[in-house]
C-alpha cells in the first residue's frame, strides 16, 4: 500500500517542468490540482508530437486565474465555472466535467448523506458517528484551504464558510476542528487512512484512486449517485466545469495546445482519469 501511495503521490503532486528547446518559449500553466493530472498527460502527448515544452504546477483555481491575469502563467487551470469578473478578463475552454462528492472511509457503514447531515457534521454538531448510525467512531472532518474551487463549491452547497472568511455562511462556519488540505489526493489519502474521516472531493480523482485500491467510498447525495446520467444533465447537486483560461494576448502561443485539448486524443485522457469529456 505504501508503494502504491508513493506512485500515486508522484503522479498527482509532482509538477511537469521540462527544459525548453533552444529558442522556444515554455508554456507556463498553473492552478487547480483537480485539472493538473489531465493537463500534465495532455501536455506530455503534445510535447512528443510538436516539441513544445511546458511547466505545470498546482496551487488552486484562484491561483491559476490570478497567475494568468498577472502575467505569471500563460494558461490557468480552473475547476469551476468562471466568475463574471474572470469572464470579462479571460478567455477559456472547457476540458471536461466533474462533480463534488462526499466520501468516507470504506469501513464506515454510512451510505448516503444530505444537506442537513452535511451541516451537522461540518459545523461540529455531530462529534461521533453513533449520533447518526450504529457505529462508535469519532468524526474526523477533512475540509479544503482557501482559494480552492472545491471549497467554493462546498460553501455554495452547504451554506457554511471557511473559518477565515470575513462573514459566516447562512448556516455558519466550518468547524475549527476540521483538517485543512490542498489537493484532492491529500484529502482522499487522509479519509482512506482514518476510519472516522469524512470529506468532500473531486469525483474523478476519487474514482481513479478507488480503482487503485484507496479504501474510501462515495456517499449518495440526496439519494443520487454521482453518475454520468445525472452530471451531464445537471441533476446532480454539485457539478463543475474543468477549464483552461488564458489572455487574448497569449492566444497565438497557446492556440494549438488549446485546440489539441479539445481533440479526441486529449478527451480520451479526460475519460481515462474518470472525468466526463465535453465531446
Amino acid at each position: 500500500m505504501k508503494y502504491l501511495l508513493s506512485i500515486i503521490s508522484l503522479f498527482f503532486l509532482l509538477s511537469v517542468v521540462l527544459t525548453p528547446a533552444h529558442g522556444q518559449q515554455v508554456i507556463r500553466i498553473s492552478g487547480a490540482t483537480t485539472v493538473q493530472p489531465v493537463v500534465e498527460l495532455i501536455a506530455e502527448q503534445f510535447t512528443q508530437l510538436t516539441g513544445q515544452r511546458f511547466a505545470v504546477q498546482g496551487g488552486g483555481s484562484l491561483t491559476g486565474a490570478q497567475d494568468v491575469m498577472e502575467g505569471d502563467s500563460h494558461l490557468g487551470m480552473v475547476s469551476r465555472s468562471l466568475s463574471p469578473f474572470e469572464k470579462e478578463r479571460l478567455e477559456y475552454v472547457t476540458l471536461g466535467l466533474d462533480a463534488l462528492v462526499f466520501i468516507v472511509n470504506e469501513r464506515n457503514p454510512l451510505n448516503e448523506i444530505n444537506l442537513e447531515t452535511v451541516t451537522a457534521l461540518f459545523t461540529g454538531q455531530v462529534v461521533n458517528w453513533n449520533e447518526l448510525i450504529d457505529w462508535d467512531r469519532e468524526v474526523v472532518l477533512v475540509s479544503k484551504e482557501m482559494g480552492r474551487s472545491t471549497l467554493e463549491l462546498f460553501e455554495e452547497y452547504s451554506g457554511l464558510h471557511h473559518r477565515d472568511n470575513s462573514s459566516p455562511g447562512k448556516n455558519g462556519y466550518v468547524s475549527g476542528r476540521a483538517y485543512e488540505i490542498g489537493s484532492n489526493l491529500d484529502g482522499i489519502t487522509l479519509v482512506g487512512g482514518v476510519p472516522g474521516a469524512v470529506g468532500y472531493m473531486s469525483l474523478g480523482t476519487t474514482i481513479y484512486l478507488m480503482e487503485k485500491g484507496m479504501p474510501v467510498k462515495i456517499l449518495k447525495l440526496n439519494g443520487l449517485i454521482a453518475g454520468k446520467e445525472y452530471i451531464i444533465k445537471g441533476k446532480y447537486p454539485i457539478t463543475r466545469e474543468l477549464n483552461l483560461v488564458y489572455l487574448k494576448e497569449n492566444e497565438e502561443l497557446v492556440s494549438e495546445f488549446i485546440e489539441y485539448c479539445q481533440g479526441p486524443k486529449a478527451q480520451e485522457i479526460v475519460l481515462e482519469l474518470k472525468y466526463f469529456p465535453v465531446k
